[in-house]
């Protein structure tokens, strides 16, 4: 009983994270990463927070797309919002190699 009360809770948590599609989901990961980065000492703060910044700014956008068609995506907002977070997602890795260390200073 008490596994189904907790996998129920799990479900009711990670759906609506999922909820926007794909884009939504990706924009989760990222933040997760961002987040993983910070802990681990590969980030530092000003790093982490021109990153977060970027992440507001896509989901800004988004907003902004959906409330222009009426709670939808379309298609061509679909592709630039991928091909943002696809810069977002490389812009995330460059700075998780760079030789700047975070606060933890881990050599990972």
């Amino acid at each position: 009983m008490n596994k189904f009360i907790i996998a129920i809770a799990l479900t009711a948590i990670a759906a609506p994270a999922f909820a926007g599609g794909p884009i939504n989901a990706r924009q989760i990961n990222q933040q997760r990463l961002i987040d993983a980065g910070f802990r681990s000492g590969k980030l530092t703060r000003s790093e982490v927070t021109k990153l977060k910044n970027e992440q507001y700014s896509i989901r800004r956008q988004e907003d902004r797309m959906r409330a222009r068609h009426g709670g939808r995506l379309t298609a061509a907002d679909k592709r630039f919002l991928h091909q943002r977070q696809d810069v977002a997602e490389y812009n995330i890795a460059r700075e998780k190699a760079d030789r700047q260390r975070g606060p933890n200073r881990f050599d990972i």
